[in-house]
C-alpha cells in the first residue's frame, strides 16, 4: 500500500536512511547538533517534510518550506 503523508517525528532515523541514497556515505552521527536540528524542523510550522510510504517503509521525500509574504494581498508562498 502507498501512502504520502508529513514524517512523524520518530522517523528521523529512517529518512537519514533514505538520504543515503542520495547523496551521504552513511547515517550521520546522532549528536546534539543533529538532534537540535531535527527538533527545530519538527517545530517549525512552516517546515514540512513529506513522505512517501510503501508497505510501511519510506522510499522518498520532499521539503515544503512556506514563506510568509507581504505581497499578493499578505499571502505566503512555498519552496518544494
Amino acid at each position: 500500500m502507498k501512502m504520502i503523508r508529513e514524517i512523524k517525528i520518530d522517523e528521523l532515523n529512517e529518512l537519514l536512511e533514505l538520504y543515503t541514497h542520495l547523496h551521504e556515505l552513511g547515517v550521520p552521527e546522532n549528536t546534539e547538533h543533529l538532534e537540535k536540528t531535527w527538533n527545530t524542523i519538527c517545530n517549525d510550522e512552516n517546515h514540512h517534510i513529506i513522505v512517501c510510504e510503501v508497505d510501511g517503509k519510506i522510499v522518498s521525500s520532499c521539503v515544503c518550506v512556506i514563506v510568509p509574504n507581504l505581497t499578493r494581498n499578505i499571502r505566503p508562498y512555498a519552496f518544494i
